[in-house]
């Protein structure tokens, strides 16, 4: 199986844990040193942090909205490294959509993510960080 194809199963699995909430499904793909860059200037380090950043991101941003969608490029692959565009839209009633989009890259040793990184496009932040401003305290309902 290529990093392609395996990131692939990554990313179908995510979406399945992001419907049923089973965390421990994901811990197959990780290395069990393995690395976390949210694209908040933080890193959590080994298979279960991970888990555990990647469960606290979902449940502290995206869960807060009404809806999610999710759009990203097909994964390209150099080297060791397979990376994505993706665009996420979260909604909230009452608020205008917010918009935040950027790069995943997956880094694999032995068939496994030794390292998965967020970086977030120029403005992304600080889009996101002026609607929590304006919009922030609807997620609160």
């Amino acid at each position: 199986m290529s990093n392609l194809e395996r990131f692939q199963a990554y990313a179908d699995a995510f979406e399945e844990t992001y419907a049923d909430d089973d965390w421990q499904r994901l811990g197959q793909y990780f290395t069990a040193d393995a690395v976390y860059a949210p694209g908040d200037g933080t890193e959590a380090v080994g298979r279960d942090q991970v888990l555990a950043q990647l469960r606290d991101g979902v449940n502290g941003l995206d869960r807060r909205f009404d809806s999610r969608a999710l759009t990203a490029t097909p994964p390209s692959s150099q080297g060791d490294t397979v990376s994505l565009s993706w665009q996420l839209t979260l909604s909230k009633s009452g608020a205008p959509n917010v918009t935040a989009t950027g790069v995943e890259h997956a880094t694999y040793t032995d068939g496994a993510i030794s390292r998965l990184e967020d970086v977030f496009d120029e403005g992304t932040a600080e889009a996101l960080g002026e609607w929590m401003a304006a919009h922030g305290d609807s997620l609160n309902s």
